[in-house]
């Protein structure tokens, strides 16, 4: 069993990194152990679906989304089982995301549980990052005071 917890704060409401997070057609861009995935059926805010993961594994899921709460991920199917939770938290103007894993690695891939419970790690706080830097895009620029054009001819 792996079990694997990552956090970060972001400058930002609830309702913002709502609606990054549960946009989880953009998974893949996040989450880089995943290639493509691909929705089977979706019942209200059920969703299940086949992942492709980087080598080329297929995994299957069962997604319920808790609107401003979190994501309740469940690997049914695949290398990969078990639940990854996504959490979301407001903390006075900034929300604590956080990521909580307990998965069981199958097949032949047991032989490397140590190496890839380490990338998975490695994931989880790489795609808190992106999601971090994705929702605090706007970069903050110094303004500078405007001189008219007597004021540089008087220089």
């Amino acid at each position: 069993m792996i079990e694997i917890t990552a956090k970060v704060m972001i400058n930002s409401t609830v309702k913002k990194v709502w609606s990054v997070i549960s946009a989880i057609e953009r998974d893949p861009y996040f989450w880089k152990g995943m290639i493509r995935v691909r929705n089977k059926s979706r019942d209200g805010n059920v969703f299940t679906r086949e992942v492709t993961l980087s080598n080329s594994d297929k995994c299957y899921q069962k997604i319920i989304l808790f609107y401003l709460e979190g994501i309740h991920i469940k690997w049914t199917r695949g290398t990969l089982t078990g639940v990854k939770d996504i959490l979301l938290t407001q903390i006075g103007n900034q929300t604590l995301l956080e990521v909580q894993m307990n998965y069981t690695i199958n097949g032949i891939a047991q032989l490397r549980s140590r190496h890839i419970s380490e990338e998975l790690r490695d994931e989880a706080e790489l795609a808190l990052q992106l999601i971090k830097e994705d929702i605090e895009k706007i970069q903050s620029f110094e303004i500078k005071e405007r001189k008219q054009w007597v004021d540089l001819i008087r220089e």
